[in-house]
């Protein structure tokens, strides 16, 4: 699949951000997007390359398989255990552009 054919007509309907917990305290985001039609898509980095996905779950799971763990999700613990102050924290805002590389992965 294209580029072009995954984002054809889609709307992005949420948004969540992940930090690599092996470069934690150091914030290295990750990037995951839901769509209006239930597929998903994920980066590492903004303006990395972009992996395109069937479902959320399974952009879900190629995160993960990196050690990425998602933000909000995030608590006094992992404060303690990292150093953070996650009130302190905010969450970039990427544009993509359409130079940015694609890789459809489907049912990874």
């Amino acid at each position: 699949m294209t580029k072009e054919d995954f984002y054809s007509g889609k709307t992005t309907f949420q948004t969540e951000w992940l930090l690599h917990g092996c470069d934690l305290p150091k914030l290295s985001w990750g990037r995951l997007r839901i769509f209006n039609d239930g597929t998903s898509d994920c980066c590492f980095e903004h303006l990395g390359k972009l992996y395109g996905f069937e479902k959320r779950t399974y952009a879900s799971y190629f995160l993960s398989e990196d050690e990425y763990i998602r933000f909000d999700t995030m608590d006094r613990d992992d404060e303690e255990e990292y150093g953070l102050i996650l009130r302190d924290i905010i969450a970039p805002e990427w544009q993509d552009n359409k130079e940015q590389e694609f890789k459809y992965l489907g049912t990874h």
